[in-house]
C-alpha cells in the first residue's frame, strides 16, 4: 500500500500502526474520528490504496461507520481493522467473520500485541 488512511483516536496505537506502515514505504494520512474517516473516504477515497480503522473510536462501534463508507463508495483498496475485540479467541473468530465477511476487511490487527510490545501484527483473512 502506498497511501493509507488511518482512522484511530488513540495516539499510541496510531503511532505504532503508522510507524509500521511507513517502514514499509507507505504515506499515512491519519484522522481521529469516524466522521473524519467517512468524509475522507467519500471525498478522497480513490486517492488511498488502503484504509486502517480502529473499531472503538469514540464509541464501541464507531469504526463500523468507516467500514460501511468504504463498502458504500466501492473502495477497491485494502481494508484492515484494529480492535481490542480481537484479543480473545472467541472475539477473534466472531470478528473474523463479521469484519472479514460482512465488511470486507483483508487484515485484522489485534491491539493487545501493540500495547504489550509496541509490535503490529497483521492477520490476513483469506476469503
Amino acid at each position: 500500500m502506498k497511501r493509507v488512511l488511518l482512522v484511530d483516536d488513540n495516539d499510541r496505537y496510531a503511532s505504532a500502526i503508522s510507524g509500521d506502515l511507513e517502514s514499509r514505504g507507505a504515506e499515512v494520512v491519519r484522522v481521529r474520528s469516524a466522521a473524519e474517516g467517512v468524509s475522507m473516504i467519500e471525498q478522497q477515497g480513490d486517492s488511498f490504496d488502503g484504509i486502517v480503522t480502529d473499531i472503538t473510536i469514540e464509541t464501541q462501534t464507531s469504526g463500523l461507520r468507516v467500514l460501511q463508507a468504504a463498502l458504500r463508495t466501492g473502495f477497491e483498496g485494502t481494508v484492515a481493522t484494529a480492535s481490542t475485540g480481537l484479543d480473545t479467541w472467541i472475539g477473534y473468530f466472531v470478528n473474523r467473520f463479521l469484519l472479514g465477511t460482512v465488511y470486507g476487511c483483508r487484515y485484522l490487527i489485534p491491539k493487545r500485541l501493540i500495547k504489550q510490545r509496541e509490535r503490529v501484527v497483521w492477520i490476513r483473512i483469506d476469503r
